[in-house]
């Protein structure tokens, strides 16, 4: 008797629209806080800022330098960056690894966002279409939309050495398909480093998808304002 209300109460809902009485995308929002509320009580690493009063984009650098003391992250890795940018990020890791055989790989299109993200619009944060300057023959741009560039990419990637990949995809869209895409190739030790992380629709809800929908085991290495900058290992 239940499944048949259950199932009458669907319908009725649905036949009706009931989107045209509930925002469902503010619900869904307010749906992921909870659950990323949820998510930082029960992971509360060492190396952490919260709670802190107000925003400083300097903190990350400091979040940076604990992985690279505690990590041992000077060594023969691959380096993967997603949304560049004007490479802060990107040079800053770069120039800490030394090891001659670490390779550092920057996904971007380099004419700013492929879709409206918050308040910000279509095209911004575009570095109108150049990539940064970078000295030295590690480094490898690969331009476009990650749904175009990473597959080919991956076709002649073999996975062996050790990963950092850092996210500052933004959108859920594609920070869900940069991590669904390197799922097969992630290994116990590998990091993965989140730069919106508690944005709850996009890379906080993108991760959240990705964990439970592959099983993902990990453990929380470090986090900077509020969460925003957030870095996990997997075991």
């Amino acid at each position: 008797m239940t499944i048949k209300i259950i199932r009458w109460a669907k319908r009725s809902l649905l036949r009706i629209g009931i989107h045209r009485a509930l925002p469902a995308r503010k619900l869904a929002k307010l749906s992921y806080t909870a659950y990323l509320s949820k998510w930082i009580r029960q992971n509360r690493p060492a190396f952490s800022t919260f709670p802190f009063n107000g925003f400083d984009s300097s903190l990350r650098y400091k979040l940076y330098d604990h992985l690279m003391a505690t990590e041992n992250l000077d060594d023969a890795i691959d380096y993967f960056e997603f949304g560049v940018a004007a490479g802060q990020s990107f040079k800053w890791w770069e120039s800490k690894i030394t090891h001659v055989d670490a390779v550092f790989h920057g996904f971007d299109t380099f004419t700013g966002l492929p879709e409206n993200w918050g308040h910000f619009k279509k095209g911004d944060m575009s570095s109108n279409n150049e990539k940064p300057s970078i000295n030295g023959t590690r480094h490898h741009w690969h331009q476009g939309l990650f749904q175009a560039t990473l597959p080919l990419f991956l076709k002649d990637y073999s996975g062996d050495k050790r990963k950092i990949i850092h996210l500052d995809a933004d959108l859920f869209s594609s920070t869900l398909f940069v991590l669904t895409s390197l799922s097969p190739y992630l290994k116990s030790g590998d990091i993965i480093m989140f730069d919106e992380f508690n944005v709850p629709l996009d890379e906080f809800k993108a991760f959240k998808v990705w964990v439970d929908s592959y099983y993902v085991e990990y453990e929380v290495l470090g986090e900077v304002n509020n969460y925003y900058q957030t870095a996990i290992k997997i075991k």
